[in-house]
């Protein structure tokens, strides 16, 4: 699993979870990774394998590609939301990762 930081939040705010993906870890990699560290999960494929394709809820490569920092363009702000394995998911141009459970 990879090294990036964690919190959960106090149950009054809907048990929210907090991931910081890597600087160089893919948002859609990232993703997958939040959920399993929120599932306290030591083997992240077992994890991926168990949920239904990140596609069928955003398009990967769109969302890497929309925070990739090698380009020329400053998306030094911005966020996407989008819902996912039973979650809503933010992440933002940091890397940091939202998970909140759908309601």
């Amino acid at each position: 699993m990879t090294s990036g930081q964690s919190t959960t939040d106090s149950p009054s705010e809907h048990d929210r979870f907090v991931y910081q993906a890597e600087p160089d870890q893919p948002p859609s990699e990232a993703v997958i990774t939040a959920i399993a560290m929120q599932s306290e999960a030591d083997d992240l494929t077992a994890v991926a394998d168990e949920l239904d394709p990140l596609y069928n809820a955003i398009d990967p490569s769109a969302l890497d590609a929309l925070f990739d920092s090698s380009g020329t363009h400053d998306r030094s702000t911005g966020a996407v939301t989008f819902e996912y394995a039973d979650r809503h998911v933010r992440i933002d141009t940091t890397g940091r990762i939202e998970l909140t459970a759908e309601e």
